[in-house]
């Protein structure tokens, strides 16, 4: 009976600890400086990946226009029998 009652005392003492280090560490604010460390790495991994994409965008956009100013075609005016048009499937 008294290993029982040893016991319980020495449950209740670890359950106790045990809710004083949470309680500990919720008013130390270690757990508001953990959140702020990942929300701070969040807003600048957010930052930097819209800055990468930003700079795909505008080359993509670029070479965009660039792409279909240089292949404007260029028609000169004269006379063209069939042989000399190319087919579909003609290199």
């Amino acid at each position: 009976m008294i290993k029982g009652m040893l016991a319980a005392i020495l449950a209740a003492i670890v359950v106790a600890g045990i809710i004083l280090g949470i309680i500990w560490l919720v008013m130390s604010g270690l757990f508001l400086w953990i959140a702020g460390f990942l929300l701070g790495s969040f807003i600048i991994a957010v930052v930097v990946l819209f800055v990468i994409i930003f700079i795909f965008a505008v080359i993509a956009f670029v070479a965009l226009f660039y792409y279909l100013a240089e292949k404007t075609p260029s028609v000169e005016p004269g006379e063209y029998k069939i042989e000399e048009q190319k087919g579909k499937h003609d290199t």
